[in-house]
């Protein structure tokens, strides 16, 4: 019940900021390409809410709770001081400016088309079956799906060290005392939900779910703006959901002559270019990066709240080149600067603030996410009124997310700025990269072409921005590993699909004759099949794969866990769990000195001189020289697993059983799962 107190308290404070700070929101009449248009704000309010209160009340309860760390139960005083503040404060902001708002006449707008509670619906319907699917509770046991257990071993003992032993400031749980280099606000959400009472499937799919939601509401704000048109929204929503790729087609090349068995036996991911196949372009991203769909909701959203800006602005230059015609150059680039550059209104400094807030309060949900935020801004303000209204959102977003880093995370060190030719790709040359986009978009790019020619001013600058971010994440690396920067094409692939949504719905549009009309549905009809062949079987391997035959399952409360709550362990007890990946240890949140070397390659850890101090204990041949390790490590506990046996022949296991108690013992299978207490002789 506290639990869902805290996202209800959440979305009122999500409501405070919005009435105080960008009451337009909430506004009817819209502004789109083809002039004011009568709309549903619920979807703009909806993600508005979520985003902004959940991120400002999360990171509220970890700063509290920081603040609190030598106390017993920080994050328990942490709720009970931020959660009766969140709903004092934000009652009392929505009282003083609630003159700001017709109520009535808001509610009587929420009132949906068809259209658009068939998109919602549809909306809600997908996030609650991927999610789901992908990570559950069933009979006590926690089912992760095959697609993602990697990256939800990390999750889960993120989320149980917030849970369980309410360890603040964050640590890496498999690379304990060198701070954290990670995204790690998403799972502190969902810990702290289980902490006040969720199931820990419950804690980290709803706000999953209610992200991934916001995000298509998001999508549709984007959409609406951009083309002034309610009824075909659901060609957007296909075209974002199933990607386009040749890769199927490739596929049904390659296996001609069998495509039944072809099919009956595949298990991975079409792809017909490089890492295509692991699933980086499409909903299984989604699935094992859940703080992603929360950076990209708020990427949508923030985009949609400045696509006025962009509208007028493409107008007013066309005004100004009436009015300058035959002066130079130089007197219209003036009258441009003068006339748009500064904010007119008070609104909109307070929207850009907002803007900035959103974003900044993102950095460590998803630092991608703003990244590309704020390129695709920086491309729209060229062209847009209010410009530095975009500076201000940019200076308060990069400001709050380095003063994140720098104080949540070790991390600060790692970006660095590199310019590279087609990481992914060995051959980078000219023919390669086109031959690599035409396999991995398909028709989707002559698509945007004609889009393109065809558009007007605004929806061409949105292209544009979309290819611009495309590129970026092609040639521009920040992060130490390249493989990250899927993370900006796959936006921009997202926004590809607007784009091409838009076009379908203006083809199917088009014509006013009877016969006309039918031949467009026809071609709209064609062009879907191949736009979303791959994304949609892409779905239904997802799906099949998370069946609960394929999942690894794991005990939702271990026996290891009950051990250590009745043996004094606590949120500072070190651990020592060579090779650890996934398993009790995962599922306890326990804080591990040298885990899995996976989670730690190339995100800036000293991972070599901790596995060395690690091999010097597991491989000791005298006792001497086992204890001096100890003492180097400083572990409390150390764990010997099924993955140690079998991968390190060089285990001493004898030795370390004759020096050091073994005080927890539990078979699985054949392998035993040992805990020796390294604290005593």
């Amino acid at each position: 019940m506290l639990a869902i107190l805290y996202l209800v308290l959440c979305m009122l404070a999500g409501f405070a900021l919005v009435i105080v700070l960008v009451p337009r929101v909430m506004q009817r009449k819209i502004l789109t390409t083809i002039g004011e248009r009568a709309r549903n704000p619920f979807f703009a309010l909806f993600p508005a809410c979520f985003l902004s209160g959940t991120a400002l009340v999360t990171w509220l309860v970890y700063i509290v709770g920081c603040l609190m760390r030598n106390t017993e139960h920080p994050l328990r005083y942490a709720n009970a001081v931020v959660l009766p503040l969140t709903a004092v404060g934000s009652v009392i902001a929505i009282l003083c400016v609630r003159k700001r708002v017709r109520f009535k006449e808001f509610a009587r707008s929420l009132r949906p088309t068809t259209s658009e509670m068939v998109y919602f619906a549809v909306s809600l319907a997908m996030s609650v079956v991927l999610m789901i699917a992908s990570f559950r509770v069933i009979h006590g046991e926690i089912i992760i799906a095959s697609p993602v257990v990697e990256d939800f071993a990390l999750h889960v003992n993120l989320i149980r060290s917030f849970s369980v032993w309410e360890k603040v400031p964050a640590q890496f749980p498999y690379f304990t005392g060198a701070g954290i280099n990670y995204h790690f606000m998403m799972d502190f959400l969902a810990g702290n939900l289980e902490l006040l009472g969720l199931r820990i499937d419950f804690a980290y799919n709803l706000p999953s779910i209610l992200a991934m939601t916001a995000f298509f509401c998001g999508v549709y704000e984007c959409f609406f703006r951009l083309c002034g048109k309610k009824n075909y929204c659901h060609f957007v929503w296909l075209l974002v959901m199933f990607r386009s790729s040749l890769g199927i087609f490739r596929f049904l090349k390659d296996n001609a002559g069998n495509l039944r068995e072809a099919f009956k036996l595949n298990r991975t991911y079409m792809g017909a270019t490089e890492y295509e196949w692991w699933g980086i372009y499409q909903s299984n991203s989604l699935l094992n990066q859940r703080h992603l769909i929360f950076g990209y909701a708020a990427a949508m959203f923030v985009v949609s709240l400045f696509l006025p800006y962009l509208i007028r602005g493409l107008q007013e230059r066309a005004e100004i080149r009436k009015e300058c015609a035959g002066t130079g150059l130089t007197s219209r680039i003036k009258a441009i600067f003068r006339k748009e550059a500064m904010p007119r209104k008070k609104s909109s400094v307070l929207t850009a603030g907002y803007a900035g807030l959103c974003l900044g309060m993102c950095g460590l949900f998803s630092a991608h996410s703003v990244i590309a935020s704020l390129l695709l801004l920086f491309v729209i303000a060229w062209f847009s009124s209010d410009q530095v209204s975009f500076l201000i959102t940019a200076v308060i977003a990069a400001g709050l997310s380095c003063l994140e880093t720098s104080l949540c995370t070790e991390s600060m060190g790692l970006f660095e700025l590199r310019f590279v030719k087609a990481w992914v790709l060995e051959d980078a040359s000219f023919g390669a990269v086109l031959k690599h986009f035409w396999l991995l978009l398909g028709i989707m790019i002559p698509l945007l072409i004609i889009r393109f020619l065809c558009a007007d001013a605004v929806n061409r600058v949105m292209i544009a921005a979309s290819v611009i971010l495309f590129a970026f994440g092609f040639h521009v690396l920040m992060s130490p590993e390249p493989l990250q920067n899927h993370k900006y094409m796959l936006l921009a692939i997202y926004w590809f699909g607007i784009h091409a949504g838009i076009a379908l719905c203006n083809l199917l549009s088009a014509g006013r004759k009877r016969i006309t009309r039918i031949g467009c549905m026809i071609a709209t009809l064609m062009l879907l099949v191949p736009l979303t062949a791959t994304g949609v079987y892409d779905l239904y391997l997802v799906l099949e794969k998370c069946k609960t035959e394929y999942g690894y399952k794991y005990e939702c409360t271990p026996p290891l866990l009950e051990w250590a709550e009745d043996n004094g362990v606590d949120r500072d007890t070190l651990f020592l769990a060579p090779d650890n990946f996934i398993g009790m240890m995962t599922t306890c949140g326990f804080q591990n000195y040298n885990g899995y070397y996976g989670f730690v390659h190339d995100a800036g850890y000293d991972a070599t001189t901790r596995q060395e101090i690690t091999e010097r204990i597991i491989h000791a041949e005298n006792e001497a020289d086992m204890r001096k390790a100890v003492e180097e490590c400083g572990a409390d506990f150390l764990v010997i697993q099924y993955r140690v046996r079998k991968n390190d022949t060089h285990l001493n296991e004898e030795l370390i059983a004759a020096v050091y108690p073994k005080v927890f013992t539990r078979w699985s299978g054949v392998s035993e799962f040992a805990v020796y207490d390294l604290r005593k002789n």
